[in-house]
């Protein structure tokens, strides 16, 4: 357990997370931009979710950064 209460595999997991996120954001504006016609809506939405997520679990890390630094 960290300082924090939450277990280290939480903070490693998490980081794993915003990478896989960050590469679907991408991947969708990508396909957006390109364009593949009836699937545009779906890249579209994906992208807001995906999006959405990252901002979460970006501002967790950044929590726990900033929670971290404070202690020490």
């Amino acid at each position: 357990m960290s300082m924090t209460g939450m277990p280290r595999f939480r903070k490693i997991w998490s980081t794993v997370q915003v990478g896989v996120l960050a590469v679907a954001v991408v991947f969708c504006i990508v396909m957006l931009v390109i364009g593949q016609g009836k699937l545009d809506r779906v890249y579209a939405v994906a992208a807001v979710f995906f999006g959405l997520a990252l901002i979460g679990h970006s501002t967790y890390l950044w929590l726990i950064a900033r929670g971290d630094r404070s202690r020490s």
